[in-house]
């Protein structure tokens, strides 16, 4: 029994997943997508550090970025636990993380099983708003049953998806 709970803290998100958050919508029968309201962001700001957070609360949890303008760092927010972006666990070894504006982010969740993801997908500041690069998003998964809100990154093509 103990080994299913680590092995379930541990197991990546699965294909039907991330497809699923980066059309922000069921690709599968097995994942059901829920929105988020991105519409009531709670902004804390430090002045002295130079360090802003932007967080949603969802259900009993509190998911958003954090940012630190010098030294300039970005990561994610997960119920208090800050995860910088040389912490994200890549799905794909070659798409380092990057940072993102959270107000255009399309926010959902995604659950498949046991294992519910809050979904944070986005396009790249004007790259991914026209021409060729249009249907390619970035993904950040955050697993909302590990303890440590183990977080995944990734791009996909949200056209190749359709095919």
């Amino acid at each position: 029994m103990l080994g299913a709970l680590a092995a379930h803290a541990v197991a990546r998100p699965s294909q039907a997943v991330v497809d699923t958050c980066l059309r922000t919508e069921s690709t599968s029968p097995k994942v059901r997508y829920l929105p988020i309201a991105a519409d009531a962001f709670q902004v804390t700001e430090d002045e002295d550090a130079g360090e802003t957070e932007i967080a949603l609360k969802y259900g009993k949890d509190t998911v958003g970025t954090w940012e630190v303008k010098k030294p300039q760092a970005f990561g994610l927010l997960f119920n208090g636990k800050k995860t910088p972006l040389a912490r994200v666990t890549r799905l794909d070894k070659d798409k380092a993380p990057t940072a993102f504006n959270p107000y255009e982010a399309i926010w959902g969740e995604a659950r498949e099983g046991r294992n519910s993801y809050i979904c944070a997908t986005f396009n790249f500041d004007g790259l991914g708003k026209s021409g060729s690069f249009q249907n390619v998003r970035g993904l950040y998964l955050i697993d909302r049953h590990a303890r440590t809100g183990v977080t995944y990154y990734t791009l996909g093509n949200i056209e190749a998806a359709e095919k």
